[in-house]
């Protein structure tokens, strides 16, 4: 009798001391609710072919990670931050297909004054502008798009924007470190073979996982988990960020690899679109360090190792160049239109300082950049 009474004590007990923590991580996860600022709420899915997709016919708030900057996003019904389009062309209409990353997105301005809307207003009724953007993705991720997506519009000409901070970077899966999305290399005959990504849904306890990351003591546990992995990669690629090592005076052979197959997927996606009747242009981005002084000073100051790798910030916009110029491949950089306006401006900024994406007027220069690119090839009066 004296030891069923010592387990329902050691066993009420347990549960008091259970029950004090449940409610304790309750009511801090309440406090944190009240008080923790607004984030995004956009919702995502796994996508089979590229990854992570934004779920169609949604309204969300899309808030940046530096807090720099908010905007109210509407998704269609076919998964893309745009107004509907349909599979059918209409008569008459030149349709035109812009493909890249966030900057496509371009989250950074309200829906009337993205790039590509202000675009599709200077070209006119004649010409339709179709955006098929997606952060976090590099030029394998995007030839699927096209490829799996982009061609059932039946464009006349597709627009790739390529980021040259992080695109080639994207291409490589030690570089990126992103085991959820799809891959190529280039295997022992020469040839492109697509490394299939791992669904996310595929993991062990992945609705478990799932569930707890709502949580905001989880996102703050693993928001500091992802701080230490960032601190470790940075330690372990010469003290400075990978991304960086874009502008490096001698590549890695990891990134020299990552290069080679980025170059093999443009001319993939090129090949995709003329094989569609479409023509290809590629269109270099200017990144926010290449244009901004203040912002390579801040890194210089942030990476004091950074000094030994003897950078050249206009390196990747000169390969691409070459590439182009051999592969007979129609190329615009938007770089020194971007450098351009701020040599003629000191005071301007053409991107935010931290987020790195343009801000109004970086948008607004992309639209002038590409009108008056389109104007010229495709003879607009």
């Amino acid at each position: 009798m004296l030891k069923n009474s010592t387990y329902r004590n050691i066993f009420i007990k347990s549960f008091l001391i259970f029950l004090g923590i449940v409610i304790s991580f309750l009511f801090i996860e309440f406090l944190l609710k009240i008080f923790l600022p607004p984030e995004t709420t956009l919702k995502f899915y796994d996508n089979p072919v590229f990854g992570s997709a934004f779920v169609p016919n949604q309204k969300g708030l899309f808030i940046t990670e530096t807090k720099e900057y908010s905007s109210e996003v509407e998704v269609n019904s076919q998964g893309w931050p745009d107004i509907e389009h349909s599979f059918n062309k209409p008569e008459g209409v030149y349709r035109i297909l812009i493909l890249g990353d966030s900057f496509v997105e371009n989250f950074q301005v309200s829906f009337e004054k993205r790039f590509f809307r202000q675009l599709q207003d200077k070209l006119g009724d004649k010409f339709e502008v179709i955006s098929m953007g997606r952060g976090n993705t590099g030029t394998a991720q995007q030839y699927l798009m096209l490829k799996e997506y982009g061609l059932r519009y039946k464009p006349d000409l597709v627009i790739q924007m390529f980021l040259t901070a992080n695109d080639i970077k994207n291409n490589s899966p030690i570089l990126q470190n992103d085991p959820y999305l799809p891959y190529f290399e280039i295997d022992t005959n020469n040839n492109l073979k697509e490394i299939p990504q791992i669904k996310r849904s595929d993991r062990k306890l992945s609705s478990l996982k799932e569930i707890l990351k709502k949580f905001e003591i989880t996102k703050i546990i693993l928001s500091l988990r992802q701080k230490y992995l960032e601190q470790r990669a940075i330690s372990l690629s010469g003290g400075y960020p990978v991304d960086y090592h874009i502008y490096n005076s001698d590549y890695s052979s990891e990134y020299q690899k990552a290069w080679n197959v980025s170059k093999r997927l443009i001319l993939e996606t090129k090949k995709i679109a003329e094989e569609s009747n479409a023509k290809y242009i590629l269109v270099t981005l200017a990144n926010n360090e290449q244009v901004n002084s203040k912002v390579r000073e801040e890194i210089f100051k942030k990476y004091p190792n950074i000094k030994k790798a003897n950078l050249d910030f206009e390196k990747p916009d000169g390969i691409i160049k070459e590439f182009s110029e051999n592969e007979k491949i129609t190329y615009w950089p938007m770089l020194s239109y971007f450098q351009d306006y701020v040599k003629n401006d000191p005071n301007s900024t053409t991107h935010y300082f931290y987020d790195g994406h343009w801000n109004e007027t970086g948008t607004n220069l992309a639209v002038d950049f590409l009108f008056n690119n389109l104007k010229n090839y495709l003879t607009i009066k």
